[in-house]
């Protein structure tokens, strides 16, 4: 966002000239430092996430040795794959997690494309770092089935439906910057509260927060072809990952794992939001201009579609 320069206010005309900066240059900053709070807010709860989750499949009693719940709990099972010993209890489902890691460096090169100074912009970095905490997280649960790695686990999905919700309700202009941030510490710290005292609830937790952040992007860019794919993607995940968690399609010792096929579909549909949010950016800026062509398919924003730095909601 623009600063007001020393130099706007050094002529010695009159003693208006060197007053402050104007309300619309303060209330320029103050967004751009909301948005910067709300961005730092989420990428660094991400990053605390990937780091613990590298320390919790490293390290497995560093935050302490109680087992994840689907060891301990007799109606439960830790899906189809047989349960090993070693670094990576369970490979097939460990190593497919690393597609999120791999969705995390698509979306990141992706974002450097979207026009500047768009929420979309400021977003696509969380998106990458959100993914990469997702993929450490599952890493982390697989690989070493720890209660630590399954709170991870499950954090790094509550996080990605946080961003989605707080992200689409600050770039419709529903939420500022700063009610966006006080709106996402509520999610991230109920969430995981909710988690340790209710982890069997974990799952249908995710769908509430997932499924509402998925209707907002929808009401953003109904024509959305990444957003469209996605969904797809979702539910063919879905329904693969109810075959594999109620014994449907399991062979244990197979490398071909219906969780596995769960985590590359999901990685898919993460990592399309940073081209969503290209034909988001692309239909706002068609509707201010009908002379710009409407989103298509494929192509990234061109550098002269960039819109001014006034199109950043306020704080």
């Amino acid at each position: 966002m623009p600063r007001a320069r020393a130099s706007d206010s050094a002529a010695p005309t009159t003693p208006t000239n060197s007053a402050a900066p104007t309300t619309p240059s303060r209330a320029a900053a103050a967004a751009s430092r909301a948005a910067r709070g709300f961005a730092a807010l989420l990428g660094g709860a991400a990053i605390l996430v990937t780091l613990a989750s590298l320390i919790a499949w490293l390290t497995p009693t560093a935050f302490g040795d109680r087992p994840a719940t689907c060891l301990t709990t007799s109606t439960a099972r830790c899906f189809c794959e047989t349960v090993g010993a070693g670094v990576l209890r369970q490979p097939a489902n460990a190593l497919s997690s690393l597609a999120f890691c791999v969705a995390a460096l698509v979306a990141a090169d992706r974002g450097r494309r979207l026009a500047r100074h768009t929420p979309e912009r400021a977003l696509a970095p969380i998106v990458a770092l959100t993914l990469l905490a997702l993929g450490a997280g599952s890493l982390a649960y697989h690989a070493q089935l720890t209660f630590a790695g399954q709170v991870l686990d499950v954090q790094g999905m509550y996080l990605l439906g946080t961003l989605l919700i707080t992200g689409a309700l600050w770039r419709r202009g529903t939420l500022t910057a700063a009610r966006a941030t006080l709106l996402a510490v509520a999610l991230i710290v109920g969430l995981l509260a909710a988690q340790a005292a209710f982890p069997d609830a974990r799952r249908w937790l995710f769908a509430l927060v997932l499924l509402p952040g998925i209707a907002l992007e929808w009401r953003l860019a109904p024509r959305s072809r990444p957003l469209a794919l996605a969904v797809v993607a979702l539910v063919i995940a879905y329904a693969v990952w109810l075959a594999d968690d109620r014994g449907l399609w399991c062979e244990p010792t197979s490398w071909l794992q219906g969780h596995a096929v769960w985590h590359l579909l999901t990685a898919l549909a993460g990592g399309l939001l940073v081209p969503h949010y290209e034909q988001s950016v692309s239909l706002q800026l068609h509707q201010a201009d009908p002379s710009i062509d409407p989103p298509r398919p494929g192509p990234a924003l061109s550098q002269d579609m960039r819109t001014p730095p006034a199109s950043l909601p306020g704080a």
